[in-house]
């Protein structure tokens, strides 16, 4: 609690158009509503053009997930690791096998508000959504696939995690889109060194087993791992 009031008060010092507070996902005043997700109002404005523009060719572009918090990132996190301890990896081990598609709490580019996973809404009935192979041949949402890799970049929209051979960290993930106009300068803004600060103050499981040089290795080889289109110099 005393970490998290001296980064509100630095934060307050900030010139950037979001704080780390905000970047991490404690607190979003940054954001909107747009229908039941919170985005930035560019990001969503952005969105919702893209939006039209693939209805008009028969794509009905939906939300999963966007703007997540901290404390529901935390509970993703925590819920892996005790379920794969339970089936008897090491801790170590857990935490490998959860960063294959979930980040350390506290940086999720889903904190930012600028992020999305997104699926068709004309597939109906399918009880997994975001699975890679259903993106690929005759997978239910090629369509959707094939259309963003062709119009997302008119919008800013660009895929974060691409099936690159030369790229690390996580997983291929042909849903994840982030809004470049704005996530580039979010991720410019995000001090490393404070999140790992706050995320081992407020005891989230596993974090005993992480320490800075795990998390320098795990920020410039996952976080940094991204599309280069995102990158930052």
């Amino acid at each position: 609690m005393r970490l998290l009031v001296l980064l509100l008060f630095l934060c307050q010092w900030s010139t950037a158009q979001v704080n780390i507070v905000q970047l991490m996902g404690i607190e979003d005043s940054h954001l909107s509503t747009f229908e039941t997700h919170k985005l930035t109002p560019k990001t969503a404005a952005a969105f919702s053009a893209m939006q039209a523009a693939a209805l008009k060719d028969g794509i009905d572009i939906q939300l999963v997930s966007a703007h997540r918090s901290f404390e529901r990132q935390q509970y993703i996190w925590e819920d892996k690791f005790v379920r794969y301890t339970a089936e008897g990896l090491s801790p170590e081990a857990a935490i490998a096998r959860i960063l294959k598609y979930s980040t350390i709490p506290g940086t999720s580019r889903h904190h930012w508000g600028t992020d999305i996973d997104i699926t068709d809404g004309n597939i109906k009935n399918e009880t997994r959504l975001l699975v890679p192979s259903k993106f690929h041949n005759n997978g239910p949402f090629v369509p959707l696939h094939q259309w963003m890799q062709a119009n997302a970049h008119k919008f800013g929209f660009y895929l974060v995690y691409t099936n690159d051979a030369a790229r690390t960290g996580f997983s291929y993930e042909p849903w994840h889109y982030s809004y470049l106009p704005e996530a580039k300068a979010f991720l410019k803004g995000y001090n490393s060194r404070m999140a790992f600060a706050y995320f081992k103050s407020v005891g989230v499981r596993g974090s005993e087993h992480i320490d800075r040089d795990f998390w320098d290795e795990y920020y410039r080889t996952y976080i940094k791992g991204i599309n280069t289109e995102l990158t930052v110099d």
